[in-house]
């Protein structure tokens, strides 16, 4: 079973990974202030992050539709019992990761976190070095040549 080889990264899950920087991030602009715009900027800067944040939960919630009507996990440490390769995996393989990372921007902004945009690379290096690779092992040796296709045809983020 790919959970009980799976690394404690991939088994705590991304999002905790991001609410976890999140976190710091907002006791470090408690901490230390980091200036922010005023006036206009300020709000220019809300509308940006309220976008982004909305179309990161858009994304997701989509990404989780698809994976409840095709009957199979969104857990990275569980084995899949399907590939996924509609909605928005024809662009991307990662879109649910891609909605994480808007998500994250936009709440930074909306929040008035700008220390989350300095720490954000964080959990980006733990998807890109433990979680994704865990994946795509499990993906192609669980669905082989259909894999290694959609691999070769979709990129990874974009």
């Amino acid at each position: 079973m790919a959970s009980e080889r799976a690394p404690w990264l991939v088994r705590s899950t991304s999002p905790l990974h991001f609410c976890v920087a999140f976190a710091l991030a907002a006791a470090l602009q408690h901490v230390f202030d980091l200036p922010l715009p005023t006036g206009p900027a300020l709000d220019t800067l809300h509308l940006v992050g309220t976008v982004l944040a909305n179309t990161g939960l858009a994304l997701a919630l989509w990404c989780i539709a698809l994976f409840a009507l095709r009957r199979t996990t969104i857990m990275p440490a569980h084995m899949p019992a399907r590939l996924i390769v509609r909605g928005p995996y024809r662009w991307t393989r990662n879109p649910f990761y891609v909605s994480l990372l808007l998500s994250y921007a936009g709440l930074a902004a909306i929040l008035d976190v700008p220390w989350a945009l300095a720490l954000m690379p964080i959990p980006l290096a733990i998807l890109r070095k433990a979680i994704i690779p865990f994946e795509e092992a499990c993906l192609e040796a669980r669905f082989g040549a259909d894999y290694a296709d959609y691999r070769a045809s979709v990129p990874r983020w974009f």
